[in-house]
């Protein structure tokens, strides 16, 4: 649906959308010695997205020698497997898990699985002391069994923001113009494997008897080895990013000439991100919600003259 009122100083569009797409790709596991590795890349799955989409563009105000305009977009949107390698009717079948986790031996922290989003995360649930700090090594026993074992793993969010969403907005007053963008996500979580692999003890006294650097994520767990499966490390990275602040000057006619005309351009990229995310950007991570990277991007400032001629 497209409207435009008030002389079409506010317009936008709504669009609803579900798609089903099979036949997906996903690595399994596959017998010892039936092929040159222990996986194989098959079409083995169903999905369907379903969202909203929603953008308006509005114009505040309009005078001769000013104005200003304000733009936003959002969008909802659900993703879920339909079906999986014929497991549908199998209780037992958690999925196939994927997200392969940096430190350790074949380690994965997500999965695939019927009615879930792809690259749920599927870890083992922490158990914290009276003033909040967790215990190493000690997990809650779902399935309550008596032993801690991959059976104890549940699914526990996912990487897929439900929510996107972004904004612009710019002011014209003569010759002179400002603009600012932003764009964020909503209901994405992110595993910091960086935390995970380098915030514990072990890197700092290592075993060939030399100090080592550490995460400093290790000052509120103390853990003394790697416990790569507690969902300590999956972390809600939801954010909003300023993207972009630029401010322009039109000089017009810089010569006796209307073909020479001169104008200056002012940006900074990158200003700030507003997130409750402990690494150093919540966007900096694939799509299976694992983020290793501990370099932040860079804040990028320009200045140029433009000449039309």
């Amino acid at each position: 649906m497209d409207f435009g009122i008030f002389s079409n100083r506010i317009n936008g569009s709504v669009d609803y959308y579900v798609k089903k797409t099979k036949d997906l790709l996903s690595y399994v596991d596959i017998a010892p010695g039936a092929n040159f590795d222990i996986t194989q890349l098959r079409n083995i799955g169903s999905l369907e997205n379903k969202g909203v989409e929603i953008s308006v563009n509005t114009v505040p105000i309009k005078e001769k020698e000013y104005s200003w305009d304000f733009n936003f977009n959002v969008t909802y949107n659900t993703s879920k497997i339909t079906s999986l390698y014929g497991q549908e009717d199998n209780p037992n079948f958690k999925g196939i898990e994927v997200g392969r986790i940096q430190g350790g031996t074949g380690n994965n922290i997500g999965v695939h699985a019927v009615g879930q989003t792809p690259f749920t995360f599927l870890p083992l649930k922490q158990v914290y002391d009276q003033s909040g700090k967790p215990i190493e090594g000690l997990y809650e026993d779902i399935n309550r069994d008596g032993v801690i074992s991959d059976a104890d793993r549940y699914y526990f969010n996912h990487a897929s923001p439900s929510f996107l969403f972004g904004l612009s907005t710019g002011f014209n007053y003569k010759k002179l113009s400002f603009g600012i963008t932003g764009h964020g996500m909503a209901g994405n979580y992110l595993y910091n494997n960086y935390n995970a692999n380098s915030a514990v003890l072990r890197n700092i006294e290592n075993p060939v008897l030399y100090l080592g650097n550490a995460g400093v994520n290790y000052l509120q767990t103390h853990f003394t080895n790697n416990r790569y499966q507690s969902d300590y490390y999956i972390e809600n990275a939801s954010f909003f990013k300023i993207d972009n602040i630029n401010l322009g000057y039109d000089f017009g006619k810089i010569v006796n000439n209307d073909r020479v005309r001169l104008r200056l351009n002012a940006s900074v990229q990158n200003i700030a991100t507003f997130t409750k995310y402990s690494g150093n950007d919540p966007e900096n991570a694939g799509s299976d919600g694992i983020e290793n990277n501990i370099y932040p991007r860079p804040r990028i400032y320009s200045l140029g003259l433009n000449f039309d001629f």
